[in-house]
């Protein structure tokens, strides 16, 4: 079955977490935690070019911060908390992204794959 999904900029990364909530650790993340998360992995892809220092400098700048805030209508201090629960939850550490399993893809493959028999308690 093939399924073709227009999608662009941090819109991809939200579809994919979204896809991803019926797994650990992501379906710990609420919708705001997905929405702010999908931005910073889009920003972490546009910085790709840069050093890791250097890019997560920009990444978890204040100014960039502010930006995603406005962008999806979060205030300043929301934005913090969000960040604060994203951190609690191993997703960024202390101005990183931990958790960079995600990557800008054009495609996803879903494999099914038989387990064998379940038991019955």
């Amino acid at each position: 079955m093939e399924l073709k999904i227009p999608v662009k900029g941090a819109n991809r990364f939200y579809l994919m977490l979204n896809l991803f909530s019926a797994f650990k650790p992501y379906n710990l993340l609420n919708n705001r935690e997905k929405q702010v998360l999908s931005e910073l992995l889009y920003i972490d892809y546009e910085l790709r070019q840069l050093e890791e220092r250097r890019r997560n400098k920009l990444i978890f700048d204040y100014d960039t911060r502010r930006e995603i805030g406005q962008k999806l209508s979060i205030s300043p201090n929301s934005i913090y908390n969000i960040m604060s629960s994203l951190k609690k939850k191993g997703f960024i550490g202390d101005r990183t992204l931990i958790n960079r399993s995600i990557k800008y893809a054009d495609e996803i493959k879903i494999i099914f794959v038989d387990e064998g028999p379940q038991k019955n308690n």
